[in-house]
């Protein structure tokens, strides 16, 4: 043997994600000198990768080559102890190569999410939805789920009321909920509230979702019935203040007329009777309705992200017109992770984490978002990671904003 090797270093404990850098000892064991190919094996060379590849050693000098270990932070890639294994072959003599062997111990990692597959229902006071749990950390999940609502307007039950996800599985949750108070409502109101997965010693797995309760008593409704009530009050006033009156004036007068046609009267003293009778009546007059007007718009902002890297488009309401915002969709079609956020004005209005949105992601706005003349819509993107399939560098989100485009002075 020409050639020994070794690692610097003891035993050690890798995290997946995380790189790692071992020293590898090279020693030129003979009189001349030679050159040495270094290259990984074993079952984990898909996570080795090293500095210098090739060296070469005067007879009996040593040299160090770094090597970087970075396991994969997906869920085969199982905690404990795995051997990582470097093959040093001499290009003069190939077959008196030799391994270097070093043993590393992969710690556990946590990434535990919850998908809503209907973040928002649509109910009165109970409503039904459905999510999974899903591992994709490189240990057993066990997990407890909690309803959380500071508002404590809703409550509810989760079927089970506890999971056990093996590393890359997923379980299905129902969840039962129900709104508290508020039965009589004269507008429609939404109820937002997060259920968590939760297991002691780990960071719970958080999903956002939201009960729409419409109107009980439709404010318009109300309006329809005071006008109602005020037109029957002033018929009902005007019947006996002014026509009843009149009509009964004018019966008297023509029973006087009458009367006096069959008396018998003195010719020369006799008088002709005139009698007149009023036609003119007005009834009250109706309000008009106006409609509002208005007519659909939608803005389309598309954001190409680096790695790593933060990207945003923006848009402007134009001058004299106003825009309410009613719904949202957020494309997501390469299944990229990182974070995006919609701003207003500068201030956060939503944000998502783009690993929870598979594909496209809609969000109906019950209550608009009014927008005045010269606000500014900007929508962010800070891109972590592309999707399995794509082949670009970049993160490749956009969002389409829907609603309704009114000048400003009908708003």
């Amino acid at each position: 043997m020409s050639v020994q090797t070794w690692f610097s270093s003891d035993d050690m404990a890798a995290v997946p994600g995380e790189r790692l850098t071992l020293p590898l000892s090279i020693h030129n064991l003979g009189q001349s000198t030679e050159s040495y190919t270094i290259v990984p094996a074993g079952l984990s060379a898909s996570w080795t990768t090293i500095e210098r590849a090739n060296i070469t050693l005067f007879g009996g000098s040593q040299d160090v080559v770094e090597v970087m270990v970075l396991p994969p932070a997906i869920p085969t890639t199982s905690s404990g102890p795995s051997v990582i294994n470097v093959r040093v072959i001499p290009l003069g003599e190939p077959d008196d190569a030799v391994v270097a062997e070093i043993v590393l111990t992969i710690q556990p990692f946590d990434d535990r999410r919850i998908v809503s597959l209907q973040p928002m229902q649509r109910a009165r006071r109970r409503a039904n939805y459905e999510f999974m749990v899903e591992n994709h950390g490189n240990s057993l999940a066990s997990c407890r789920l909690r309803l959380v609502d500071p508002s404590n307007r809703v409550d509810g039950s989760f079927d089970p009321p506890a999971v056990g996800i093996a590393p890359g599985g997923a379980s299905l949750v129902r969840f039962k909920a129900k709104a508290k108070r508020g039965m009589f409502r004269r507008a429609t109101r939404t109820l937002d509230f997060e259920v968590e997965a939760e297991q002691q010693g780990h960071d719970p797995a958080i999903g956002s979702m939201s009960i729409v309760q419409p109107q009980t008593i439709p404010e318009s409704a109300i309006v329809r019935a005071l006008t109602v009530a005020a037109v029957v009050g002033a018929a009902t006033a005007a019947w006996i203040g002014v026509v009843r009156p009149e009509l009964q004036d004018t019966v008297n007068e023509r029973v006087d007329a009458r009367i006096a046609e069959l008396a018998p009267v003195d010719p020369d003293s006799a008088t002709p009777v005139t009698t007149t009778a009023s036609d003119d009546d007005t009834g009250p007059t109706l309000p008009a309705m106006s409609e509002e007007i208005g007519e659909p718009a939608f803005i389309r902002l598309a954001v190409d992200a680096g790695i790593t890297a933060t990207g945003d488009a923006s848009s402007t309401i134009p001058d004299r017109e106003t825009f309410d915002l009613t719904d949202i969709r957020v494309e997501n079609s390469l299944n990229e992770s990182g974070i995006a956020t919609l701003l207003i004005n500068g201030e956060t209005a939503y944000q998502w984490s783009l690993s929870n949105i598979r594909g496209q992601l809609f969000e109906p706005r019950i209550t608009p978002i009014r927008l005045q003349p010269g606000d500014n819509i900007t929508f962010s993107v800070r891109c972590d990671a592309v999707g399995a399939e794509s082949s670009k560098s970049s993160c490749t989100t956009a969002i389409n904003i829907g609603g309704i485009i009114r000048p400003a002075n009908d708003a």
